[in-house]
């Protein structure tokens, strides 16, 4: 509720509020550079809050509430995992810094190697492998100690339309089958359609949350792109930078 974050006089979200249910798969959906990083940063707890209040699971949001965070997996937009450890290693080091009973994390890698489909590049270094195969390890990652609510930010940008459709696939039965909450950025019209709801945002304003086809009838557009620029002209007209 009234999520905001300054950097100085540059303010890169302003009265951000949303509500994402259990279960659902919430889209952000922007430019580059439109404040949806910065906003998922503020609720893991790895930028403070400049003003307003997250709640996540129930509680507030508190960088030190490691038993809270145990709950929440995260994948950022740059990769983020050690280049000096191979795919298994990694998953391993995750498994280890989220607690997990050493016998359930083995049963949970090897499951993971099979389910993202990262066994033939088990001993690889990340480094070698290709920028769709280390998106996946990173969203292998971020699943693997089954969290209850998972923030993707950006996970499919820069990858192939095919390494795209998988990684909705692996979210899609993650929501349907697991129960679990996504909150997913993308800038992509066709990701947007997949979510149950989705949020549009502009210079750091959340102008819209709605379903897709309820965005789409809201402006009376053809297509979600077509309601997307209406949303974002109307911003501009009004003075929004």
């Amino acid at each position: 509720e009234g999520l905001t974050r300054r950097f100085g006089d540059f303010v890169a979200a302003r009265d951000v509020t949303f509500c994402i249910p259990r279960g659902e798969i919430f889209g952000f959906l922007g430019s580059n550079g439109c404040g949806k990083t910065t906003t998922m940063k503020m609720l893991t707890g790895l930028l403070d809050i400049t003003e307003g209040s997250a709640r996540l699971l129930g509680k507030p949001v508190d960088a030190s509430d490691l038993r809270t965070r145990l709950h929440i997996g995260y994948m950022s937009q740059l990769f983020s995992l050690y280049e000096e450890l191979s795919v298994r290693q990694n998953l391993v080091l995750h498994a280890r810094l989220y607690r997990m009973d050493p016998a359930t994390a083995t049963q949970a890698i090897e499951a993971s190697l099979d389910t993202f489909e990262l066994r033939p590049y088990a001993e690889t270094m990340p480094a070698s492998l290709s920028l769709g195969i280390r998106q996946r390890l990173q969203l292998a990652a971020a699943c693997l100690h089954k969290p209850e609510v998972l923030i993707l930010d950006e996970p499919t940008s820069g990858v192939d339309p095919a390494a795209r459709d998988m990684f909705w696939r692996h979210m899609i039965r993650l929501s349907r089958e697991e129960g679990v909450t996504l909150f997913v950025s993308t800038h992509f019209m066709n990701e947007a359609q997949r979510c149950d709801r989705i949020s549009l945002m502009h210079a750091g304003k959340v102008l819209v949350s709605d379903t897709p086809a309820g965005i789409v009838a809201s402006r009376g557009s053809a297509d979600l792109e077509e309601a997307f620029v209406a949303y974002l002209q109307e911003a501009i007209d009004a003075g929004q930078p």
